[in-house]
């Protein structure tokens, strides 16, 4: 393996981490990469929520302790998140 190759395991929290962010930009939280400002959008948010939650359930199993660890803070985080956003509408 060259040196300037990613290994599997951080691969998979680089792919985590992308998609969280993602969530966290959709629920307003963090600032769009784009235009610089928070935005909201929760039905993104919940398809990007709902990818993660995916990706924990069909890896159940397959993951060590740290990635599910990982993986299933950055779910509940951000379904905590959610539903903060939508019970103030």
């Amino acid at each position: 393996m060259a040196s300037n190759q990613i290994n599997m395991k951080d691969l998979f929290t680089l792919l985590v981490n992308q998609l969280s962010a993602g969530a966290w930009s959709q629920l307003g939280k963090t600032p769009n990469p784009i235009t610089g400002k928070p935005e909201m959008n929760l039905e993104a948010a919940a398809v990007s929520i709902g990818i993660l939650e995916a990706l924990l359930f069909k890896t159940a199993g397959n993951l060590t302790r740290q990635e599910d660890a990982l993986l299933s803070d950055k779910v509940r985080e951000l379904k905590l998140s959610l539903q903060e956003e939508s019970n103030k509408r």
